[in-house]
């Protein structure tokens, strides 16, 4: 018996490997909420609260929609900030801070460490790395650059339910923001909606 292999087959393999991720990633992000260590952002602040506490985080304060935690992530003792929404208290963002930094090698080395980390269970979906003028990698201006929100390294993720980004801060630290789809929503209608009962 003989197998007749078209000549374009391994072009066809690559458009179906293709369309697979595209579907394995649009039904990634219609379903579900996105995960932080294993909690789901999906419930009110209170029951987030509790399922970091668990995890040995700290609670430190909070300020109308905004809760502060300290504990270890990813091997490092962290600065947590969970947003919830005004009104229903629904949770819609954390965003992770890691160590500062006090040299740019340092720093530049870590973002792309938590880059790499990242990649390897996350689909990724763009990234930009660079310095905005008159500030460039390698002019030994680059803390200076990131002080004065000139220094533009940011990667952008997939995840089941939201994204993720990963990028240098202008307080030299990496940071790491987990922000849920639908919760996002809800936070800026229940703002809209708190702006439209002042006035």
């Amino acid at each position: 018996m003989i197998i007749v292999v078209p000549p374009n087959f391994t072009a066809m393999k690559r458009i179906l490997f293709v369309l697979m991720l595209i579907f394995a990633v649009s039904h990634m992000q219609a379903t579900g909420h996105i995960r932080f260590m294993g909690i789901e952002i999906g419930g009110d602040c209170e029951s987030f609260k509790d399922s970091l506490l668990s995890k040995g985080f700290t609670y430190m304060s909070s300020f109308e929609t905004l809760y502060i935690f300290y504990g270890k992530f990813a091997n490092e003792i962290v600065k947590l900030n969970v947003l919830a929404s005004p009104k229903s208290k629904t949770v819609c963002k954390v965003i992770v801070y890691f160590p500062e930094r006090e040299d740019w090698q340092e720093l530049k080395k870590d973002y792309f460490a938590k880059k790499e980390m990242y990649k390897s269970k996350y689909p990724m979906d763009r990234d930009y790395e660079f310095f905005s003028s008159p500030y460039e990698d390698g002019d030994g201006y680059e803390m200076r650059a990131v002080a004065r929100d000139k220094c533009r390294y940011i990667s952008f993720f997939f995840a089941m339910g939201g994204h993720i980004t990963i990028e240098i801060d202008k307080t030299a630290q990496l940071k790491v923001v987990y922000e849920d789809r639908e919760n996002i929503k809800v936070a800026k209608q229940e703002l809209e909606q708190n702006a439209i009962d002042d006035i």
